[in-house]
């Protein structure tokens, strides 16, 4: 390690400027965090530009931080470049490398010190020891279970406690390349889920062989980074995904990282510090930081276009991180690295959230009532003060922060505690007042044996009209849905009105059942109803099925008119419209503990319903079973056809509506030039 004195510094001040931390703690962009409702909220900044390290070299490609050092992948030179800026008070600059390394790309440190370089040129990954040394070198595997084909092209390098290395490759989708201490190729590791789109579903149904030949393979993306952390726990990020772009994997090579709720599809790499925070960086500048279990705690950085701000990338490459609270920021178009530093409320939350991952509730209480205090929009405070009240066994305040954080579980075993003091006050009363009931019952009847009293008579309800008493006939569908059918065609026993009445109490009825039923049921959002969202969502399969199945009936001589269909389909769904609602209350007396009760029950009508549509179809068109199996295999994939028909018709019309508004625009501006 050379150490620069002021003369050797000028010498090269071209290879590393260190500039000083800025005048103005100024951070310009803004710091966002999920709020309340999950939206999307400004706090204060956690993290402001501190210093911005300049270097001879216009291709930078990975950084790392390592005991007071910044490792630099400095592509451009052939060479990593070891810089030191915690050991003196100028920076001390060596390399690494130099002569062997032809393309460094990624480059990773070790607990002991050991560099890995993945080198995409050379092909190979290299070991050296904390003085320089070459100490192993990884080349292409010969083994078949890498593949004959598949090239070797280390993008990215990490390295487990036992010495395992990990290698992102490039174009190799199986996941990451696991080699041993000794560079031997044990297997795959971490490979992506493919994804699977509604269109390569409806390409494979309607393509013919050759045009499915010609068809890409579903693959999955390819890891773009790769970590390990304090834990021996292998971390990915693969750019293109969203909810589950950020992996945790076990020994077992199985993702336990939740789906994240506030995430990006442009990460291009990851850090954890020894806290277990995790830090991802988005191509466009936006740096993304969780929890352990996956909780957003801030977002902020960005992209910049025009100027050159401290602060704002360019072409961010690559993110490291201290435990002392400062992040390092690759921009690979200027070569340039911005160091940022943690302000003291960033501190603050951080060291709460450490607190909470850690189940210390109670001693962590009082930071988050700090940060309550300084920002109340932060969610995740309302979920610490919920597990914080819970263990004070204030169960009600832990129930309303629950709610406020939308904490399922926490919302469950909150409601079970209060459910349980609820039940123990009025046990005793309700017993009482049956107890009370039972013996008045039993006085009446005495007397009236006795003749003291007389019996009242029941009144003679009066006759129902006309839209009524159909109404009550509709009952004959869940007694009899034969017989129902048949005076439905033939004496045509419900009207045009009541089956459009019966449509739309299932429109209202699922309303009801998102404003009173419990949010661990219906979702905590229930109750922002999207009137027309949910106008669409009850009726285009009913009105898809009552289409496609007096098509195809007309196609397979079924006897039942558009109107039998039409009524006999939602008359099939009885069942729902009658114990829907009253299911939907009940849930507000259950906890997560007893949803088989609402599962159950729901799984008993939706059978049910589905039973009485295929008797129901079978009797309107005079169908045997195997007919009526028939006709409803031909509904379906009529109903497919149908949609593929209106989703093209739909981007047609989008389209033509986008040429003639071009058009018009271009008019519109010759216009204005004459």
């Amino acid at each position: 390690m050379l150490q620069l004195d002021k003369k050797r510094t000028l010498l090269i001040i071209l290879l590393l400027t260190t500039v000083v931390s800025l005048l103005n703690a100024y951070a310009p962009y803004y710091t966002y965090t999920l709020g309340i409702g999950d939206n999307i909220v400004r706090i204060q900044d956690a993290f402001i530009p501190w210093r911005k390290l300049v270097f001879d070299t216009s291709s930078v490609s990975d950084i790392f931080w390592h005991s007071g050092k910044l490792y630099i992948s400095d592509t451009q030179n052939a060479r990593v470049a070891v810089v030191d800026l915690e050991s003196t008070e100028e920076a001390t600059i060596s390399y690494i490398g130099e002569g062997t390394l032809m393309n460094p790309e990624g480059v990773y440190v070790d607990e002991n010190g050991y560099v890995y370089v993945a080198d995409s040129w050379a092909q190979n990954v290299y070991k050296f020891s904390p003085n320089g040394d070459l100490v192993l070198t990884i080349s292409k595997p010969d083994s078949p279970i890498y593949g004959r084909n598949n090239n070797f092209v280390p993008l990215k390098v990490a390295a487990d406690k036992r010495g395992n290395v990990y290698v992102v490759c490039q174009g190799i989708t199986n996941g990451l390349a696991v080699f041993n201490k000794d560079g031997r190729f044990l297997s795959f590791f971490g490979a992506n889920s493919p994804k699977v789109t509604l269109r390569m579903i409806l390409q494979r149904l309607v393509f013919s062989e050759a045009q499915k030949a010609q068809l890409l393979k579903i693959r999955p993306p390819s890891p773009t980074s790769v970590t390990v952390d304090f834990t021996n726990a292998i971390w990915t990020v693969t750019q293109g995904l969203k909810e589950d772009a950020i992996k945790r994997f076990n020994v077992a090579g199985v993702n336990v990282y939740p789906k994240l709720s506030l995430s990006s599809d442009k990460f291009v790499d990851i850090d954890v510090d020894s806290l277990g925070t995790v830090y991802a960086l988005a191509a466009d500048g936006l740096i993304y930081v969780y929890d352990l279990l996956g909780n957003p705690i801030f977002v902020f950085g960005g992209q910049s276009f025009y100027e050159n701000r401290t602060g704002l990338f360019r072409s961010a490459g690559a993110i490291a991180v201290t435990d002392d609270g400062k992040i390092f920021i690759l921009d690979k178009e200027d070569g340039t690295v911005t160091v940022l530093k943690i302000t003291s409320f960033g501190k603050l939350v951080l060291k709460g959230v450490n607190y909470y991952n850690q189940g210390m509730y109670l001693e962590s209480e009082k930071i988050w009532r700090e940060i309550q205090k300084t920002n109340s929009a932060f969610v995740l405070t309302y979920r610490v003060l919920g597990n914080v009240e819970f263990k004070k066994e204030n169960y009600s305040k832990a129930f309303e922060y629950f709610k406020l954080a939308r904490d399922a579980k926490g919302y469950s075993d909150a409601f079970w505690y209060i459910r349980n003091q609820w039940l123990q006050k009025i046990v005793g009363p309700i017993f009482v007042l049956l107890v009370v009931i039972a013996i008045a019952d039993l006085i009446r009847t005495i007397l009236i044996r006795q003749g003291l009293i007389e019996k009242r008579e029941k009144k003679r309800i009066q006759k129902d009209n006309f839209f009524i008493s159909q109404l009550r006939y509709t009952w004959l569908f869940i007694k009899n849905p034969f017989d129902a059918v048949y005076e439905m065609k033939r004496h045509d026993r419900i009207s045009w009105i009541t089956g459009i009445s019966l449509y739309l109490l299932l429109y209202i009825e699922n309303v009801v059942i998102r404003i009173v039923g419990s949010p661990l049921f219906v979702g905590f959002d229930a109750k922002k109803i999207d009137f027309f969202g949910l106008f669409v969502d009850t009726y285009r399969l009913f009105f898809l099925f009552v289409l496609s199945n007096f098509l195809v009936s007309e196609i397979s001589e079924g006897e039942g008119k558009f109107k039998h269909i039409f009524i006999g389909t939602i008359a099939s769904f009885l069942p729902y419209l009658l114990f829907s609602v009253p299911l939907a209350l009940i849930t507000n007396l259950l906890t997560l503990n007893e949803s088989f009760v609402y599962t159950f029950g729901m799984q008993i009508i939706w059978a049910w319903s589905f039973v009485l549509l295929f008797i129901v179809i079978a009797q309107v068109h005079n169908f045997s079973f195997g007919e009526t199996v028939r006709n409803f295999l031909l509904t379906i994939f009529a109903m497919v056809l149908i949609t593929i028909l209106l989703i093209i018709i739909a981007v047609l019309v989008k389209e033509e509506f986008s040429f003639f508004t071009s058009i018009f625009e271009e008019l519109m501006y010759r216009v204005k030039a004459k």
